[in-house]
């Protein structure tokens, strides 16, 4: 109520006296109406989180700061997830009014979860309510915009496709298209890291195990759109395709990317909805159940010290951080050393949340610093599995000259296996 009383107050300032008389400028009118319509719909957005707003404007602890990978760069408080508190609190109250450099604060943050961690609040909730509240209004970030419609228009963030370019990397390969399992390959590793299907192909090959393809008929999830504030077309975007996948008859999907797992599983076939009829599994879970279920051995030795990086998406956001460990412990000659900030507490890569499209510069930074991390270890190598992972690393390791060696878990899942496995005695289904 006191919030409404301000903003009459603030209506009433648009009144010029005169004279002993009061004259409306007609554009002061239509200003205030256009100001209180803003504040209305951000507030209307936020209000469901305001609790956990005020608890944090009140708490102030600042635990969400110290690995925080864009305020450990800038140093800025509205860059930290107790800034962006304060920020959508002055949302609520009207103190702050949504424009494009406010777009611009928000956009700089890869919505890690890292604050989410040391925290029991939901921050990237409302981190991503704040960036949907000034999309709404208008107010988007050219670089999101560009890749939003690019989904919208070519199913994928990275423009045009050209015919056969998405499903290039499967040409000479064989599928199961009546398989009950579907392999959802994403946009990156095409694009990116083509041969890390390949190596997850091949790996299933010596298991006897193929799945479906959709080839090039396979659009994106639309992570993005979810990540960078344009719920309300995700939603439709997800509507049309959660229909179209429903229609195929699979059962289960599995992907290697870690973006497509989380949305897919956190949002399309969520495991607490009654109604999911699809299970999604990542790769990495898949290969853990193969060794658990003792399906398959390894027994070609890589001698080699290695250090594994959590993605984001794959550990903070869906858990996963003992399975990738489990198989790189399986792998003989194998010797895992650990980051000193690893599991829930890993340093983000820096390209996650439309980071590396908005704001590249940052990102590299964001990486290198968790690349030193990682050289510290004194390992030789950085194993990961995420593409959008991977090439920050890239960029990375190239521009300070690093003697890292990056590799994909599949290369070296490939590696060790060298025919030497446990062959299917069942259909895929079996398996996940």
């Amino acid at each position: 109520m006191d919030v409404w009383k301000r903003k009459t107050r603030r209506i009433f300032k648009i009144c010029v006296i005169s004279k002993g008389k009061i004259k409306l400028k007609f554009f002061s009118i239509l200003n205030c109406i256009r100001k209180i319509h803003i504040w209305v719909l951000g507030t209307m957005t936020l209000e469901k989180y305001r609790d956990d707003i005020y608890t944090c404007n009140r708490s102030r602890c600042g635990f969400c700061r110290e690995l925080c990978p864009v305020y450990s760069q800038l140093k800025y408080e509205a860059y930290s997830s107790r800034g962006k508190m304060q920020i959508a609190r002055g949302l609520l109250e009207g103190i702050i009014e949504p424009d494009d450099a406010l777009m611009e604060c928000l956009s700089l943050c890869t919505l890690c979860g890292y604050c989410k961690a040391r925290c029991a609040l939901q921050n990237v909730e409302i981190f991503k309510e704040l960036r949907e509240s000034l999309v709404k209004k208008g107010f988007e970030n050219k670089y999101h915009k560009k890749a939003i419609k690019s989904i919208q228009e070519n199913k994928s963030p990275f423009g045009p496709q050209k015919e056969g370019q998405k499903s290039s990397w499967a040409q000479g390969l064989e599928f199961d298209q009546n398989s009950n399992v579907l392999f959802f390959v994403g946009c990156s590793y095409p694009r990116s890291f083509p041969q890390v299907l390949k190596n997850i192909h091949e790996f299933l090959a010596k298991v006897d195990i193929k799945l479906a393809y959709l080839g090039d008929e396979e659009d994106c999830c639309g992570l993005m759109m979810d990540l960078t504030g344009y719920r309300d077309e995700f939603e439709l975007y997800k509507k049309n395709y959660k229909e179209r996948l429903l229609q195929l008859g699979i059962d289960t999907i599995m992907t290697p990317c870690p973006g497509c797992y989380k949305i897919l599983k956190s949002s399309y076939f969520n495991p607490e909805d009654d109604s999911t009829k699809i299970k999604v599994v990542h790769f990495i879970e898949f290969v853990a159940n193969l060794i658990a279920k003792k399906k398959i051995s390894f027994k070609k030795k890589i001698d080699m010290t290695i250090t594994w990086h959590d993605p984001c998406d794959l550990g903070r956001h869906m858990g996963i951080f003992e399975e990738p460990r489990t198989i790189l412990k399986s792998i003989p000659g194998i010797k895992l050393v650990e980051m000193k900030n690893n599991r829930y507490q890993a340093r983000c890569c820096g390209s996650g949340g439309g980071m590396l499209t908005s704001n590249a510069d940052i990102s590299i930074d964001v990486a290198i610093q968790r690349l030193e991390e990682a050289e510290e270890t004194g390992a030789e190598a950085l194993v990961t599995m995420c593409p959008t992972c991977e090439s920050i690393f890239e960029k990375a390791i190239r521009y300070t000259d690093s003697a890292m060696k990056l590799y994909d878990l599949s290369e070296l899942l490939l590696n060790t296996c060298n025919g030497d496995t446990r062959k299917n005695t069942g259909s895929a289904k079996d398996f996940f």
